[in-house]
């Protein structure tokens, strides 16, 4: 599917900061990104919570007015707005989950090591 004139129009006046703009494409593709942060948790088996979701959401609109708007200056029109948005927020899901993951992990090993040095400094001094 080819870009709509809608769309286009839209990429054009929020790329151009119009007043309005930013708005109108959130409320355009806020159900877009949603549903791809559902699709992905459901994909990689993570469970979300609401609040996992608004934060997700916002990543994908922050990583989106980047560099004054440098994804959807990339945008060359040989897709819809919709199908080049869906990729890039997946992709900026993926790599989101997958950093929480690694820290949630990470934090689990770093409490686990806390608390068998702990334990470690316990046995010693019953030693004593």
């Amino acid at each position: 599917m080819a870009l709509t004139e809608i769309d286009r129009n839209l990429l054009k006046r929020c790329v151009a900061r119009e007043p309005g703009a930013w708005k109108d494409f959130v409320d355009r593709f806020m159900g877009l990104f949603t549903h791809v942060i559902h699709h992905t948790a459901h994909a990689r088996s993570v469970r979300i919570s609401q609040e996992d979701i608004d934060d997700l959401c916002a990543e994908v609109f922050v990583r989106l007015l980047a560099d004054d708007f440098a994804v959807l200056r990339r945008f060359q029109g040989r897709s819809s707005l919709a199908t080049y948005l869906t990729v890039i927020a997946r992709r900026i899901v993926v790599r989101e989950m997958s950093q929480r993951r690694f820290a949630e992990a990470m934090g689990h090993v770093n409490a686990r090591m806390a608390s068998l040095d702990q334990a470690h400094v316990n046995s010693n001094e019953q030693q004593r």
